[in-house]
């Protein structure tokens, strides 16, 4: 089991304590992944072996397509961001658990997702910088959701105030984690495409998706907890509670 110390940490030493979790527990955190995301290769199959049907695609099909892709890595998030917990908090990593806690969560996290989606599209009209500005600002939406248990209005909320005054920090911490994730998804993907066939296509992404994407959502869920010992002390708080035999769970509260 990995033993990582409660500390704050530089984008890059989040993303490498993100690496050391997944490596630790990798499969349990792919079996997190493929739950969350066959569902969605199942539709991509059905869609993509119809060549009338992908001909005809209009603007407003591909929105949706890309609102469903969206709302697939949040559910994968929900899930994957309770086991990071687990892993970084020095609990056992229980994926049973771990689903049985987010998923009474998960209608709350899909509308904070569409929220999210529907901030960041109004914020791509300002040039680019309005959308990373709503991606930055609502960083712990699912986070605070699955763990704190927070509603909607509470989650985002607490991410705008988590995020004050720490957006760079935040941008290129998630910013160095996509990075590497879609390196290596396109770089497959560019392979895959060489075969020609849609559906090879799409199996190839979801095998990557589902094998690298974790360490995106572990990333995310360190840099919740970074946020919140920067801003919070909960390092302090929750070396102080182990002193006194507390549980090592996060306080939903600061």
């Amino acid at each position: 089991m990995v033993s990582l110390a409660l500390r704050p940490r530089s984008p890059s030493e989040l993303v490498d304590a993100a690496f050391q979790i997944l490596r630790a527990h990798y499969p349990q955190f792919v079996m997190c992944s493929a739950l969350a995301y066959l569902p969605w290769l199942v539709v991509q199959v059905i869609w993509y072996s119809d060549p009338a049907r992908l001909a005809s695609i209009s603007p407003q099909a591909s929105v949706v397509f890309g609102l469903g892709i969206w709302l697939i890595f949040a559910l994968m998030s929900a899930v994957l961001i309770v086991c990071a917990s687990q892993a970084y908090l020095g609990e056992p990593l229980d994926v049973g658990v771990a689903v049985r806690q987010a998923l009474p969560r998960l209608p709350l996290v899909l509308v904070a997702a569409v929220l999210r989606f529907l901030l960041m599209f109004i914020g791509l009209f300002l040039f680019l910088f309005g959308a990373l500005y709503m991606a930055t600002r609502y960083f712990a939406t699912t986070p605070v959701i699955v763990l704190e248990k927070r509603g909607i209005g509470g989650a985002f909320s607490r991410s705008s105030e988590l995020s004050r005054k720490r957006k760079r920090h935040i941008f290129n911490t998630i910013g160095l984690a996509s990075l590497i994730y879609w390196v290596l998804a396109f770089g497959v993907q560019i392979v895959a495409a060489m075969v020609g066939n849609l559906i090879v296509q799409a199996l190839v992404g979801a095998a990557v998706t589902i094998m690298v994407y974790p360490v995106v959502a572990i990333t995310e869920a360190l840099l919740y907890f970074d946020t919140r010992i920067k801003s919070e002390g909960l390092d302090i708080e929750l070396m102080t509670g182990a002193l006194d035999g507390a549980p090592p769970h996060a306080p939903a509260t600061p």
